[in-house]
């Protein structure tokens, strides 16, 4: 037998989701009784058919016996355990499966709201396929809990109970030593199934959530594996991991067919010696040699609760490695916390960002005492090359990730003093990597700002040479993207980006490389809606293109982390020695 501790263990890695079945426990307990009242009632029909067919026999040996026979009581007996079985299985079916769906249900909303307070950034650690996992397989798993071990093993313990009462009326002898034995069957098979079964069950499931979580993955980038002639290789690998998986079901099936095979043969023993036992007692008089029959059968029909024990105890092992994985993701604490509410309002539009340090998980420094403050209405590009720390630099600001050291403020409050909801409201962002969901262009655009109507989206969008693409469109803005927005363009879909940033009403403007990728000619159209969009309101703009920067206030140029100047562009022009003239003279080259 496993030791203590690792039964305390497991007890506990389970007890928090038996907690959660206190809400459902009508539905769960109704299920259990239902399940009660249907295997009785099989037991019941098929034992009193047994005896009812030895009673006939016996009693049609004379005409008086069987004249006196009464076989009306016994076939109305059949027939209400018939009709009692089949509502039984029917309303077993409707209670035990609402309750765990409303279960399965309460779960993911809890792993959700687990889930929901993390920041992008420790949501990457895990990746969008084994999130999805966790979510459908690792939950679906528990379901096990109560349909296949808890359940049929509170119902199995009754049906012993009460095979082992209806025999020992008759015969107490016999039905103890019944009772006793199936028992014993209800304890060693699934025992020893959990015991030789429930790592295999497990190292199963964990292979089972790398296989969907990898493969997820690797559809979204399936195009690029093509390209590149990986995805043989990719098929290879998955083929392989499906392979070990398979070899651990094999395990899992040949130990379950072990403990068929130790069911079945402890239910023999069972039955031949309660046979034995009752002909004993018939050939001395003292019992009915018609209920000889009816105690197999009641046997026999016991057993149908104890016969799937084994395999669903083997699977424990599969669902405590998916309660272990949701823990594990629920234990995560949010990195950044907001208050529930503002402990101060930010005076004006502002930004301040004082020593500010950011290091990744690996120890790499993305910032490294960067110092900068943007005044309200300000525009602001802040240039450098790829890798110089500015999109971590945008991500402190939205608090995507949490400074080691330093402190960023707007409107001379500390961005951890702000509620979510504010930070949110104070910031119109355009990522480097634009979404769209599968919705409407409306919607996307609504994102960001519900109140817009169409004539202010097409508006915006014409402004920013997107009006023949929103004309080719079967239904205009009602159209939908494909997955990602993969059906535009890359620079329609930094455009479309753009201008559900601009939509937003926030005081607020971050951009990162919104005119990557376009030609002049368009990147020069949009920097003039930007700029016009964004005419009181503080913008801050990512770039690494010196083009047209001469129209902001100022311009900073990050490297390495490091701050390397700050000043208006045409000063830092001004400078041989700049790193903005360096930039431009490398342009015009």
């Amino acid at each position: 037998m496993p030791d203590a501790s690792r039964s305390v263990k497991h007890t506990d890695l389970l007890r928090p989701y038996l907690k959660q079945m206190q809400p459902f426990s009508l539905w769960l307990g109704l299920g259990v009784f239902l399940s009660l009242v249907t295997l009785l009632s099989s037991i019941g029909m098929i034992a009193l058919s047994g005896w009812f067919l030895s009673a006939s026999a016996l009693a049609g040996l004379s005409f008086t016996t069987a004249a006196a026979f009464n076989y009306f009581l016994p076939s109305a007996g059949i027939r209400l355990f018939v009709l009692t079985r089949t509502a039984g299985r029917y309303g077993e079916r409707v209670t035990s499966h609402e309750g765990t769906l409303r279960l399965l249900s309460l779960l993911r909303r809890h792993i959700y709201e687990a889930i929901e307070p993390l920041s992008p950034t420790a949501l990457l650690r895990y990746g969008s396929g084994d999130l999805l996992t966790r979510l459908t397989a690792d939950i679906d798993a528990l379901d096990s809990l109560y349909l296949r071990v808890l359940s049929p093993s509170l119902v199995a313990l009754f049906a012993i109970v009460g095979c082992g009462v209806a025999i020992g009326v008759f015969a107490p002898g016999v039905g103890l030593f019944a009772g006793a034995a199936l028992l014993a069957s209800g304890v060693i098979g699934p025992w020893l199934a959990w015991r030789l079964g429930h790592n295999h069950t497990a190292r199963w499931h964990a292979i089972n959530g790398q296989i969907r979580s990898r493969l997820i993955e690797r559809l979204a980038t399936l195009p690029e594996l093509l390209l590149y002639g990986r995805w043989r290789h990719e098929t290879d690998s998955l083929f392989e991991a499906q392979y070990h998986r398979d070899e651990e079901e094999r395990h899992s099936a040949r130990l379950w067919g072990m403990s068929q095979l130790l069911s079945q043969t402890l239910l023999g023993l069972t039955l031949t010696a309660t046979l034995a036992m009752a002909a004993w007692l018939a050939s001395h008089d003292s019992l009915d040699p018609t209920l000889i029959i009816l105690m197999g059968l009641a046997v026999l029909a016991a057993f149908e609760a104890i016969a799937l024990l084994p395999q669903a105890w083997q699977n424990l092992g599969r669902i405590r490695h998916a309660a272990h994985r949701l823990d594990t993701l629920r234990s995560q604490v949010p990195e950044i916390a907001y208050p529930e509410a503002n402990h101060a309002c930010p005076a004006d539009a502002s930004l301040a960002i004082d020593d500010v340090h950011v290091a990744f998980d690996d120890g790499s420094q993305a910032l490294k005492g960067v110092t900068l403050s943007v005044n309200a209405g300000e525009h602001l590009a802040l240039l450098g090359p790829s890798g110089s720390g500015k999109t971590t630099l945008f991500d402190a600001l939205v608090r995507f990730v949490e400074p080691q050291r330093g402190e960023l403020r707007l409107g001379d409050v500390a961005l951890g003093n702000l509620s979510e909801e504010t930070l949110r409201d104070s910031f119109a962002v355009a990522p480097q990597d634009i979404h769209l969901f599968v919705a409407s262009y409306r919607e996307n655009l609504r994102l960001a700002a519900p109140e817009a109507t169409d004539a202010d989206m097409t508006d915006l969008l014409a402004a920013l040479g997107l009006d023949e693409w929103l004309a080719s469109q079967p239904e205009g803005l009602d159209s939908y993207p494909d997955e990602g927005g993969s059906s535009l363009s890359g620079g329609q879909l930094r455009r479309f980006g753009v201008a559900r940033a601009l939509l937003s009403p926030a005081p607020v403007v971050l951009l990162d490389e919104p005119t990557e990728g376009l030609d002049e000619t368009t990147a020069a159209q949009v920097f003039d809606v930007i700029e016009r969009r964004c005419s009181e309101r503080t913008l801050l703009l990512i770039t690494h293109r010196p083009a047209s920067l001469e129209r902001l206030d100022r311009v900073a140029v990050l490297e390495t982390g490091h701050l390397q100047e700050i000043g208006s562009p045409q000063a830092l022009l001004a400078q041989p020695d700049s790193r903005f003239a360096a930039l431009n003279r490398q342009v015009a080259l």
